[in-house]
């Protein structure tokens, strides 16, 4: 990873359900209307086979999803275009403290060294109804399938290449559901889909104890 790794809120069904409620009360009002970035500073970026720092005294959640890399400068592109400016996708885990509001910018909780494994990208146009799988030590934890985003890959470059010049090497995350995955020190991660390579990490407290 050579850019900038852009992120989206609220872009899985069961989000939605889920903050339906709160976004019709003060401070919202009413639900998003455009997509809800925020960014994966360089900090977090880790890959394949390195450690996730977790903080001492902190909740750790795992969020699997999918990367779209950039492949050449994109600005105000179409969704019937978007294709063409695609490199490929990757595996990636946005990790994250717990969220309790979307108010305020989540830095605390979304910016922490180590927080955002991601894996080899693949070349492939196929991502529409792709099953993202994660497993802790070996056993199956969380299944998700890309059928249930809000908004699909090429639309989230469109919107989000309106207002942003975005560069080869950049990426966005396509998304999480609501639940997450608790991790704890120790824990081996693998977020598995059909045609990519395993992205795996292993927990460790940060300060270099397991």
């Amino acid at each position: 990873m050579k850019g900038t790794v852009f992120a989206v809120a609220l872009n899985h069904s069961s989000q939605i359900s889920f903050w339906h409620e709160t976004f019709h009360e003060v401070p919202y009002k009413s639900l998003p209307k455009t997509p809800i970035w925020f960014i994966k500073p360089r900090n977090t970026l880790i890959n394949s086979g390195d450690v996730i720092p977790y903080p001492i005294g902190e909740m750790v959640q795992s969020g699997a999803t999918l990367a779209l890399l950039i492949g050449k400068t994109a600005r105000k592109v179409s969704v019937q275009n978007a294709e063409q400016y695609i490199a490929g996708y990757a595996l990636a885990n946005e990790i994250s403290l717990p969220e309790t509001s979307f108010y305020r910018p989540a830095i605390k909780e979304k910016c922490r060294d180590g927080f955002c494994p991601m894996g080899q990208m693949i070349k492939t146009h196929s991502v529409e109804s792709l099953d993202i799988v994660t497993e802790i030590n070996g056993h199956e934890v969380d299944r998700w399938s890309t059928q249930d985003l809000v908004r699909s890959a090429p639309e989230l470059l469109a919107a989000l290449s309106e207002f942003a010049t975005l560069k080869e090497g950049d990426a966005i995350l396509l998304g999480t559901p609501h639940q997450r995955v608790t991790l704890h020190p120790a824990d081996k991660i693998t977020v598995s889909a059909k045609g990519f390579p395993n992205l795996e990490n292993t927990i460790v407290l940060a300060g270099g104890q397991e």
